[in-house]
């Protein structure tokens, strides 16, 4: 894209199209030909990328394939515990959903075993 078709907002520094009438970061409106201004050497020396700080990871499975085999095996023991307790939480979970369930079936079935024997005694009677 060319210089001539490109604006600054004055508000956020943005770069937005010539044509463009708001500014596509904050949305304020953008004066109409108003020149780009040149960007000074001393704003430009603090962008320049450190030496010291590495480019960070794009997501976690670059994060592991970076990581040594000391810190790989450390993770996977971690991940393991987390799964092995998710794993009982889930078992657990399972056990009480079939109590309750067989609780419920054995009332059930109390209720209709007396009801076909006669046994049930009706409240509106004296």
């Amino acid at each position: 894209m060319e210089e001539a078709d490109r604006m600054m907002c004055e508000k956020c520094m943005a770069i937005n199209d010539a044509n463009a009438e708001f500014c596509r970061r904050c949305g304020e409106p953008l004066p109409q030909n108003a020149p780009m201004p040149e960007p000074q050497q001393q704003d430009i020396a603090h962008y320049r990328p450190s030496a010291e700080l590495p480019e960070p990871p794009r997501n976690a499975l670059d994060e592991l394939m970076h990581l040594g085999i000391g810190r790989l095996i450390e993770f996977g023991i971690r991940f393991g515990f987390v799964l092995a307790i998710a794993e009982v939480i889930a078992l657990v979970v399972i056990v009480i959903i079939v109590i309750v369930v067989t609780v419920v079936l054995t009332l059930l079935g109390i209720g209709i075993g007396n009801l076909l024997l006669g046994n049930l005694t009706s409240l509106g009677r004296v």
